[in-house]
């Protein structure tokens, strides 16, 4: 097993040890003693799995997470899930029961009744080892399926008895597969309607930033000079300061208004790239999109799933832009002034930043100065994570991340702890909130046990922060089930011996954070929001 990760150019593995994985972790410990993997150990599989999730986010590359049968198999799922639905590539190994013994209900230890099954509302692919043989090629199915399909996580269990079983085996290499392009009726069509487009604009998602397909995208919106609005997952695939950039799409409910809302329904054409559209922040938002809606996706299923797509382009996001640039003349001319209207347009996305979101605009315009230009930034499911789609400025692909799958509460930490293993030179900064870090705080020995150093900015209202920001416009402030008694993170900190300070303003906030950022040890800042972040002064 692990040598046929290693053949598959996996270089880290996250996981914890389990009585039915013992003969894997035996065969980790040689390879990592040789240099050939690194493994990092963690303390629950949910985290774990978050782990493999922002390791794949902030590289591209699969996460890989191996767990035990049974009750570790299922912890991961809720992690698992997170990365399903904002299509993360991950390859979780697990182990299964004896194979005489699977789905025979007779009460082996860490039976699961069909094990598989409860992994089919959160993998893309599943599959379960045949034989010792078959392991190296299940492996090799499923990284090729994390590479060529829609990349969603990858299961691959292997029954314990065969752990401790040898055979003759064939290691497998990667497969090389010529990425998949759009037909060519549908690539005219496409072609035709951008080019003849008076009032485009392109609309960039994850699938962009997963398939490294930034370069392509910035070059197809300068030739044919249209904006470029980030959807979920893609804030950053493109600088937010080039001229062409409009930023965040989001608006509505916590993201509050935003008048690319209004813009969007005046366009003529509108090419989807690598966005599967979700209903919780398009039309479940009232977001419209025009009639000349050119969908491209690997995976042709999200096309007309919440809006109708004029025109399919079912391929790699890269490959097919590739083909579009191909496709488009050298220079396509706009109308006098319309160069101004996006300058005009850009001004009221920010006026309406600074109206609605002041004091957090001035927070991430501070961390923003003190931060390196690549910092990775990874956010959680909490208010002042909300506020930075809008208020905070990206210019790196892959330097941005957010749970906006299944909006996962707890996955920033251990995410940032994968993101920071993927890249121990490069700043690495955590920002959640309070109940959203009790999710998985048990990590803090995972990261002083392996040398992972993010900074860890804990804001901190000793609420669910934004039910409760709920409760109080929907139920009168009625406020129930939203307060919280929390530990002294300090103490908490200190029991791992790591350094922690309490700040109450941005001032304090930003110059504690360009200390922290200086060393190579994790290091927590608590910011105490009784007000909540919109009251920090």
């Amino acid at each position: 097993m692990v040598e046929a990760l290693i053949a598959q150019g996996v270089t880290t593995v996250f996981g914890i040890i389990s009585v039915h994985n013992l003969h894997i972790f035996d065969a980790l410990r040689g390879a990592e003693e040789q240099g050939r993997i690194r493994f990092v150990g963690g303390r629950h599989e949910h985290a774990l799995a978050f782990m493999a999730d922002g390791y794949a986010r902030a590289t591209g590359k699969p996460g890989v997470l191996v767990t035990s049968s049974g009750p570790g198999a299922a912890d991961s799922v809720g992690g698992l899930g997170e990365s399903f639905h904002s299509s993360i590539p991950i390859l979780h190994v697990t182990t299964d029961i004896e194979r005489d013994l699977v789905g025979k209900g007779k009460g082996s230890t860490h039976e699961a009744r069909e094990q598989l099954r409860m992994f089919e509302s959160v993998a893309g692919w599943t599959s379960l080892a045949a034989s010792v043989a078959d392991i190296p090629h299940q492996i090799a199915a499923a990284m090729n399926h994390l590479r060529t399909a829609h990349p969603r996580p990858a299961v691959v269990a292997v029954p314990t008895d065969l752990l401790a079983a040898t055979a003759d085996v064939e290691i497998i290499p990667p497969r090389e597969a010529a990425p998949a392009r759009a037909s060519d009726t549908a690539l005219a069509e496409a072609a035709r309607l951008l080019a003849h487009a008076e009032r485009p604009l392109v609309w960039a998602g994850n699938g962009v930033m997963m398939g490294d397909a930034g370069d392509e995208l910035l070059r197809l919106a300068e030739r044919l000079q249209v904006p470029i609005v980030a959807g979920d997952g893609g804030k950053g695939v493109a600088p937010e300061d080039h001229p062409l950039a409009l930023g965040s799409g989001l608006g509505a409910r916590l993201w509050g208004a935003n008048p690319i809302h209004d813009y969007l329904p005046t366009c003529d054409a509108v090419l989807v790239a690598g966005a599967s559209l979700p209903y919780r922040s398009t039309k479940g938002v009232g977001l419209r999109f025009p009639e000349n809606l050119i969908h491209v996706d690997i995976d042709p299923g999200v096309f007309g799933r919440n809006y109708p797509a004029k025109v399919g382009l079912a391929g790699h996001v890269k490959a097919v832009l590739g083909q579009l640039l191909d496709a488009m003349p050298s220079s396509v001319a706009r109308p006098a002034g319309y160069r101004m209207e996006l300058q005009r347009l850009k001004g009221r996305i920010h006026a309406g930043v600074e109206s609605q979101f002041p004091n957090e605009l001035r927070l991430w315009e501070g961390i923003r100065k003190v931060i390196d230009k690549d910092a990775i930034v990874v956010v959680d499911s909490a208010m002042v994570g909300y506020a930075a789609q809008r208020c905070f400025t990206v210019y790196e692909p892959r330097s941005f991340h957010g749970p906006h799958g299944w909006v996962s509460v707890g996955h920033a930490f251990p995410a940032s702890l994968g993101m920071k293993a993927a890249y121990p030179d490069r700043q690495v900064i955590c920002v959640t909130g309070d109940g959203g870090f009790q999710y998985n705080m048990q990590e803090l020995g995972t990261a002083i046990q392996h040398g992972l150093a993010p900074v860890v900015v804990l804001f901190n209202d000793n609420a669910w922060g934004a039910l409760k920001w709920y409760q109080e416009r929907q139920f009168d402030r009625r406020f129930f089930g939203v307060d919280l008694i929390n530990p002294d993170f300090r103490k908490l900190a200190a029991a791992y011996e790591i350094t922690a300070t309490r700040v109450d303003t941005v001032e304090q906030l930003l110059w504690n954070l360009q200390g922290a950022l200086t060393t190579d040890r994790i290091q927590l800042i608590e910011v105490m929001t009784p007000a909540g972040v919109a009251g920090l002064v």
